[in-house]
C-alpha cells in the first residue's frame, strides 16, 4: 500500500506542475500582448502625430488685406528706455534737541511751506520756546504730532521733502551705455499724474554690473518738482540718442523689396484714406510703384525719400493675417481614428479572456494575428 499510495503521489504532481505551467504561459502571454499594444501605440504616435500636426498646419488659412493709409510728415528717434522711482533731491526728517510739548501745528500733512515758515512751536519745561521752521522750500511728507503733545528728545517733528525735483536711477544696456551723456534731455513719465515732465541726465556712472551674460550701467536722471508727486512713485524715462530729423514717413509694413530696390504701392485714384480692400478687390499688379530711399526706423513706421511722394499721398499697405477657422475634427483613417491595426477591426483587447487563453489554439505563424486584430498579415 505504500507503494501504491507513492505511487499515486508520483502520478499527481505533473498534473499539478501541468497547471503552474499553463498560469505561467497565460501570464506570459498576456504581459507579451500588453507589452505589444503599448509598443505599438508609441510607434504610431511618433509616426502619425506630427504628420497629423503638419497637416493641420497647413491647412490654416491665411487672409490678405490692403489698406490706404497715408503719408505722413514728422522724425523718427532712436530711443532708449528705463523705468524706477522717484527720490527727492532734498529730504530731511525734523527732530526735537529736548524733551518739550508742542504747543503749536500750523500746517498739515502734504502743505507745502515756504522757507524759514514755522512749522510748529515746542516749550521746555523752563518755559523756553522753540520755533520749529523750514530749512527750505518744502512738502510736508509727515507730521506726527498734535498740540499737547509730550516729546522725548530726537523725536521726530516732521518730515520733508525739498521742492528742487527728484532724481530716479535708470538701467542702460552696454551697448547703449556710450550714447549717453550728462546733459542729455530726458523725457519723464510719472503715472500718478498726467502729462510728461522733463528733465536731464545728472550722472553716468562706468562701473557695470553683470547679470545673465550682459552688463548694465546705472545714470542718474533730474526732473523738477510737480505737484502731486511724492517720493517712491514710479516712473519711465526715455531718452533719444538720436534723431532723424523731419521727412516722409510710412508704415514699415507699406515698403516693399526687390533686388537693391525699396518701393511703395500708390492706392487706386478715388480711393479714400481709411479705405480695406480683400484679396479678391485689388489686384495690385495694376498699381503704381514708386521707388523711394529708406531711412531710420522705430520698428513701426520707416523715413522715406522721393521726388514723386508728397505729405497725404495715398499709399496701398498688404496686411497678411494667419487665422484659426473651423473646430477640431476627427481624422478620418489617422491616429486615434484608424479603424484598429492591421490584421483586424481594431483593438479591442477588452472582450480577451487572458485567463482561459491558450496558446497551442494559436494559428500558425500569426494566422489572422492576436484577437482585436493585432499583428497578422
Amino acid at each position: 500500500m505504500a507503494t501504491k499510495t507513492n505511487s499515486s503521489r508520483a502520478k499527481a504532481v505533473p498534473q499539478k506542475n501541468h497547471k503552474n505551467i499553463t498560469k505561467k504561459q497565460h501570464k506570459k502571454i498576456k504581459i507579451i500582448v500588453i507589452s505589444a499594444v503599448v509598443l505599438a501605440v508609441v510607434i504610431l504616435g511618433v509616426i502619425f502625430i506630427p504628420k497629423l500636426l503638419d497637416s493641420k498646419a497647413a491647412q490654416t488659412p491665411s487672409v490678405t488685406t490692403y489698406h490706404v493709409e497715408a503719408i505722413t510728415t514728422g522724425n523718427v528717434d532712436t530711443t532708449i528706455s528705463g523705468s524706477g522711482t522717484l527720490t527727492p533731491i532734498s529730504q530731511e526728517t525734523l527732530v526735537t534737541a529736548k524733551a518739550v510739548t508742542v504747543t503749536a501745528v500750523n500746517y498739515e500733512v502734504g502743505d507745502k511751506v515756504d522757507k524759514d515758515a514755522v512749522i510748529a512751536t515746542t516749550e521746555d519745561e523752563n518755559g523756553n520756546k522753540t520755533n520749529i521752521t523750514a530749512p527750505y522750500d518744502c512738502v510736508l511728507i509727515e507730521l506726527p504730532i498734535a498740540n499737547g503733545d509730550e516729546l522725548t528728545a530726537n523725536s521726530q517733528i516732521a518730515m520733508i521733502m525739498g521742492i528742487d525735483g527728484f532724481t530716479m536711477g535708470i538701467a542702460v544696456d552696454e551697448l547703449d551705455i556710450s550714447t549717453v551723456k550728462v546733459g542729455q534731455e530726458v523725457d519723464f513719465t510719472v503715472d500718478a499724474v498726467d502729462g510728461d515732465c522733463i528733465g536731464k541726465v545728472t550722472a553716468v556712472s562706468y562701473n557695470g554690473s553683470s547679470s545673465g551674460g550682459t552688463t548694465a550701467y546705472q545714470i542718474t536722471a533730474t526732473v523738477d518738482y510737480v505737484e502731486g508727486v511724492y517720493p517712491g512713485m514710479s516712473a519711465s524715462a526715455e531718452i533719444v540718442i538720436e534723431s532723424s530729423g523731419e521727412g516722409l514717413l510710412v508704415p514699415v509694413d507699406a515698403v516693399r523689396t526687390s533686388g537693391d530696390d525699396n518701393y511703395v504701392y500708390l492706392a487706386p485714384s478715388g480711393t479714400a484714406k481709411g479705405t480695406e480692400y480683400a484679396e479678391n478687390e485689388l489686384d495690385i499688379s495694376d498699381l503704381t510703384k514708386v521707388t523711394v530711399e529708406t531711412g531710420m526706423s522705430d520698428g513701426s513706421y520707416i523715413l522715406i525719400e522721393s521726388d514723386e511722394l508728397a505729405d497725404g499721398d495715398l499709399i496701398v499697405i498688404t496686411k497678411i493675417t494667419s487665422t484659426q477657422t473651423g473646430s477640431d475634427t476627427e481624422n478620418q483613417g489617422g491616429f486615434g481614428g484608424m479603424g484598429g491595426f492591421p490584421g483586424g477591426d481594431g483593438m479591442e483587447f477588452g472582450d480577451f479572456d487572458f485567463e482561459n487563453f491558450d496558446p497551442n489554439n494559436m494559428p500558425p505563424n500569426g494566422g489572422n494575428g492576436f484577437p482585436g486584430g493585432f499583428g497578422g498579415n
